[in-house]
């Protein structure tokens, strides 16, 4: 434990209430996305975006999945902000401040279909664009993880909030190199699925540290 803070400031209730929050959101982000491959099974999920669900009968849904994993990653931010205390955290929330706002256009401008060619691309299409090229968070959760790992009474969850923070931008270089380099996706193409696993692995993450944030509330508290 040697270089470890003793402790971080005591949970207050509304950094409780936040954690639950982002468990809820994310929770209901999965279910969401979850739900549209049966409501939606024209896109092909191994190669079709998950923003594309929003062109089908029940776009609205994926857009309330974007808000909803948003809504996830701010509460969050705001579950663990008092215990983030140098640099590399505050630039890892500024990070997550960037994903939420580009997670949140993605929500209210609705992509183009995947064929669309850059030039022929709606107004609507390239802030969807935008707003997905926002999206660092696994980034964030890296470096966040180094902030929390400095106190101890995180000790016991640093190696998991490090492992899915890893998985997460694995994920992330996967899901670049399966983008085809000629711009053309169809079968065969698996960036659909990577990018559908990239998302949920962000689950992982959040839901350790808020569990993490209720459990220090609860011990203060016993």
């Amino acid at each position: 434990m040697t270089g470890l803070t003793n402790t971080t400031k005591p949970v207050s209730d509304i950094e409780a209430n936040a954690a639950r929050i982002s468990i809820t959101a994310g929770v209901f982000f999965a279910l969401l996305l979850g739900s549209l491959h049966l409501l939606e099974p024209e896109f092909d999920p191994t190669w079709r975006f998950i923003s594309e669900y929003s062109l089908g009968k029940f776009g609205w849904m994926m857009s309330l999945a974007f808000v909803s994993i948003a809504i996830s990653l701010a509460s969050i931010g705001v579950a663990i902000f008092s215990r983030v205390r140098n640099i590399v955290g505050y630039i890892g929330l500024v990070i997550l401040v960037l994903a939420v706002v580009g997670l949140l256009l993605a929500a209210f401008f609705t992509t183009d279909p995947i064929f669309t060619k850059q030039e022929n691309m709606t107004p609507s299409g390239q802030m969807h664009v935008l707003g997905a090229s926002l999206d660092y968070s696994p980034l964030a959760f890296l470096l966040l993880s180094f902030s929390l790992a400095r106190y101890m009474d995180w000790a016991s969850v640093k190696k998991w909030l490090f492992f899915t923070a890893i998985l997460s931008i694995a994920l992330t270089i996967g899901f670049i190199f399966t983008i085809p380099m000629d711009g053309v996706f169809g079968p065969g193409v698996y960036t659909g699925l990577v990018g559908r696993f990239l998302m949920l692995s962000y689950l992982g993450w959040l839901v350790i540290a808020a569990l993490q944030v209720l459990k220090l509330k609860n011990n203060k508290t016993g």
